[in-house]
């Protein structure tokens, strides 16, 4: 199955935005007040804002734009999921400039007052050899267990595979779960870590710890601080990289928030589940 993965600019290493752009985290662009999303009594967090770009993510129509929020205080781990919030609007209904609301940037107890941002600059396109045909094996737990047997080679449970768009999941090893009863589209996956090449910037010009180390038994780590007057809200939580003998893509990875996100396009519409976006039929 085809897939894309994004290639990525850290929004602190970035002027300023000035326009519309597909992001992860940070503040929305343009999102009317009334549209922002509130849960345990504060606005929710922007985890993505993502433009319509097949094929990609084909959202249906060349002025969609997906917004994707969670909750800080629970992380929307509620039993009803209320604490997760995914809807479309035209880009006519987006203001010029970066949104704000009351209470945006408070900071939650196992939260920071903003997602870490980055940029999608780009994509790769990728295939794991299995056929469209299978995916329903994809959502069926022994038989997803045998196709991990069956295709070694997939590095399945590695960070730098949790976000894709388009293609299939890639679950914990709790397996599948959490999603809507078929038909539905798998469109996007994000993940707790973000893969980026090149080598890690200093951290007091990203505004976050970068921590290297060696994958010995020593665990030698070198942790670089950034600057503590540093006021930014939109940094990475921290970023991470491993120290390889011989690499043959540099890479380093940030931390942007605590919980992996897989959004599903189910049919029907039901009215409040988090990850609802529109029918598979829609034009």
């Amino acid at each position: 199955m085809r897939y894309f993965k994004p290639r990525l600019q850290i929004a602190t290493l970035a002027p300023p935005q000035t326009h519309l752009l597909s992001k992860i985290g940070g503040l929305p662009w343009g999102l009317p007040a009334h549209r922002w999303p509130h849960h345990c009594g504060y606005p929710q967090k922007l985890i993505a804002q993502l433009c319509h770009q097949p094929p990609m993510l084909d959202l249906g129509d060349e002025n969609a734009v997906l917004h994707l929020f969670m909750c800080g205080e629970c992380g929307g781990i509620d039993q009803e999921r209320t604490g997760l919030d995914a809807f479309i609007l035209n880009r006519s209904e987006l203001h010029n400039a970066l949104a704000t609301v009351d209470d945006y940037d408070h900071e939650p107890a196992d939260y920071a007052p903003l997602t870490g941002e980055a940029w999608i600059t780009g994509w790769t396109e990728h295939d794991d050899g299995i056929r469209a045909s299978r995916l329903p094996e994809f959502y069926d737990e022994k038989k997803l267990w045998s196709l991990q047997d069956e295709f070694p080679q997939i590095p399945w449970f590695q960070s730098e595979e949790d976000t894709k768009f388009g293609g299939s999941p890639r679950w914990t090893g709790n397996g599948p779960m959490d999603f809507p009863p078929p038909p539905f589209q798998f469109l996007l996956q994000l993940g707790s870590y973000l893969s980026v090449e090149g080598p890690p910037p200093a951290a007091r010009d990203v505004g976050c710890f970068v921590e290297t180390y060696a994958p010995t038994d020593r665990g030698d780590t070198h942790t670089d601080s950034p600057d503590p007057t540093d006021n930014r809200l939109n940094v990475p939580w921290y970023i991470l990289r491993a120290r390889r003998l011989t690499p043959l893509l540099r890479l380093h990875q940030l931390r942007l928030r605590r919980h992996c996100l897989r959004l599903h396009r189910p049919h029907p519409i039901t009215p409040h589940p988090p990850m609802v976006l529109q029918p598979l039929n829609a034009a």
